[in-house]
């Protein structure tokens, strides 16, 4: 972008006449910028969410008594009813590009994207990628619901970069969004579904998206066990029910629990069931 007084954008608070408040989160507008030096906005109020991401140049922020001097990878948010004023420097004057939205979980997005309670500022430097989602929410700026719903789409990938760029920087115990719960049954689906398979719980962490050591604390919280344990135990209770309903060689019992070597199958079995699995099917015939 150049330092010109290109300007592109698109709004769309027409659409908030169909209720739009009550959704999770809805585009109001976006655009791109290149400001002349000394453009301003305020000090004025906003009625939604305005996110401005800086392309280049620098300017000032000024939001409740504080003054913001920001520049290239700067992030600057407006909130709603809240007065601000914005100005590109006189001599390298700012290029922004900016997203309007509102919905009932704007707030905690915006939370989780690392604006709670008074921050207004922040760090993103891949703006090219930023770019590339506004231009399509202005390519698609004819009312149309299939262009309403790419336009969403392209809001909630932004918002997607934000809250993975944010996780980098907390700590590990607060990098995850959901209840240890969800992880921890997510986790014993995919035993379930795949231990025929060999499965390595570092690939069982990274399938579900989180740290290897995380899972393993969590999981044994909640089942007693290790994922590992959990797993050979999965594979004696299949294993069992094959000894005792089917005439199936050990062996091949064996590989349909995810063990090719009848040798190690027969000492995981008997370390667990305190039997061999020839000894255990004669128990159960």
């Amino acid at each position: 972008m150049d330092n010109s007084t290109y300007l592109n954008f698109a709004g769309f608070q027409c659409l908030e006449n169909l209720n739009h408040s009550t959704l999770d989160l809805y585009l109001s507008t976006c655009g791109i910028h290149n400001c002349v030096g000394g453009h301003s906005f305020g000090p004025g109020t906003r009625n939604a969410y305005i996110l401005h991401f800086i392309c280049d140049g620098k300017g000032i922020f000024k939001c409740k008594n504080k003054t913001y001097h920001l520049s290239r990878g700067d992030m600057f948010l407006v909130k709603p009813d809240t007065e601000v004023y914005y100005e590109a420097d006189s001599s390298n004057p700012w290029s922004y590009m900016w997203i309007g939205f509102n919905g009932i979980k704007a707030s905690s997005y915006l939370a989780s994207a690392g604006f709670d309670n008074d921050v207004v500022t922040g760090k993103y430097e891949n703006t090219p990628l930023i770019f590339t989602y506004i231009q399509q929410m202005i390519i698609c700026r004819q009312l149309t619901l299939a262009n309403e719903l790419k336009r969403e789409a392209a809001l909630l990938r932004i918002f997607g970069e934000l809250m993975e760029e944010h996780k980098v920087t907390l700590p590990k115990e607060d990098r995850y969004d959901y209840p240890y719960q969800i992880y921890v049954e997510q986790a014993i689906d995919y035993i379930q579904r795949n231990f025929r398979s060999n499965i390595k719980i570092n690939d069982l962490a990274s399938y579900i998206g989180i740290d290897r050591s995380y899972l393993s604390g969590i999981f044994k919280k909640v089942t007693d066990l290790s994922p590992q344990e959990y797993l050979l135990r999965y594979r004696v209770e299949q294993s069992e029910n094959l000894l005792k309903t089917t005439d199936y060689k050990v062996g091949d019992i064996a590989e349909q629990v995810g063990y090719y070597d009848q040798l190690a199958f027969s000492k995981m079995f008997k370390r667990l069931t305190g039997l061999s699995p020839t000894e255990y099917r004669e128990k159960n015939k």
